[in-house]
């Protein structure tokens, strides 16, 4: 992180530059930011409030709204149908939707691995 000062109207303010700046510090925001450390990105910066506030911390954990793509029994489901799913309901891209939900047990079993 690098830091320098601007001075805007006569008053200095320190100016931070990173390389990653998340918001927020739910679970879905350190998750992120143990994945690009691990990944070997170390110019990492987390703004938040109350460091584990947010919606991870007030509904009890990201972990039940994380969609779990069935992975044994007799339901037949499949990431395509999923992201069809998000895809007709308007809420994203397809293309997108189909990440997410291809990933989704992969970052299901990543946050239950790590409490």
């Amino acid at each position: 992180m690098k830091k320098k000062y601007i001075s805007i109207q006569g008053i200095t303010l320190p100016l931070y530059q990173c390389h990653t700046l998340i918001i927020g510090s739910g679970a879905a925001s350190l998750n992120c930011a143990l994945h690009l450390h691990n990944f070997g990105l170390k110019d990492i910066a987390i703004v938040t409030e109350c460091l584990g506030g947010g919606t991870s911390n007030n509904s009890g954990s990201d972990k039940q709204t994380y969609y779990k793509l069935s992975l044994f029994g007799k339901e037949r489901d499949s990431a395509y149908a999923m992201a069809q799913t998000l895809f007709s309901g308007g809420s994203m891209h397809g293309d997108i939707a189909l990440v997410e939900a291809s990933l989704s047990p992969q970052e299901f079993f990543h946050l239950v691995e790590i409490g």
